[in-house]
């Protein structure tokens, strides 16, 4: 990582002087996250000369967390890819022991029509948008339609799943044999673009 440093620690959101204690500030503001809605700010961060935030996540939690796993992960990526460090950031905290973790993202098993859709994720729906781009380009509908399924398929809404069941690709698979065999765990998620821009100027320049 040519010398480049990786501070990964759980901090009390009360803290008033950590160095980070004015970025945890600053996004509980942007994402509109009270103060006493969660004990703690789990943090990924460098510094250069200020503190660089590249994960966060709160949590009521004091469970003992590994150290320097996410400089772990960080090895054996190509730190020069903006997507694979914006899979680690975004899906960073959602990894669990008895999986693969980065693993999954290595196999692309997607053809065809799919394959543009996923082609950034390496043959996987990780993101709002990419469902949202699917369930678009397959009906007339508008970009609030689009979100409304989106938000109904990651609440497991039986109705969303039998729509999807009725919209097919191209190739003949339906919407709902997609998410089956693409999608990542249970949910999508929102990329977070702002950090992973944070990591890949940190490690490369």
């Amino acid at each position: 990582m040519q010398n480049k440093i990786l501070f990964e620690e759980r901090i009390a959101v009360n803290n008033q002087n950590h160095i980070c204690t004015e970025i945890i500030k600053n996004y509980r503001i942007e994402q509109d996250i009270k103060i006493d809605d969660f004990a703690f700010a789990y943090v990924v961060y460098g510094i250069n000369e200020k503190p660089v935030l590249f994960h966060i996540y709160f949590s009521n939690t004091d469970e003992v967390l590994p150290k320097n796993e996410f400089d772990i992960h960080l090895q054996n990526l190509n730190q020069k890819s903006f997507y694979e460090l914006l899979y680690l950031v975004t899906y960073y905290g959602f990894f669990k022991e008895d999986e693969d973790n980065l693993s999954p993202i290595k196999d692309n098993n997607s053809t065809g029509a799919v394959a543009s859709y996923l082609e950034s994720t390496n043959g996987k729906l990780l993101y709002h948008y990419q469902l949202e781009q699917l369930y678009l380009s397959l009906s007339q509908s508008n970009i609030e339609e689009g979100i409304a399924f989106r938000k109904a398929i990651n609440l497991k809404r039986h109705s969303a799943f039998e729509k999807a069941r009725t919209m097919f690709l191209p190739s003949g698979e339906s919407l709902l044999e997609v998410l089956t065999k693409y999608r990542h765990r249970d949910f999508t998620l929102y990329p977070k673009i702002k950090e992973a821009l944070n990591l890949f100027n940190y490690l490369n320049t």
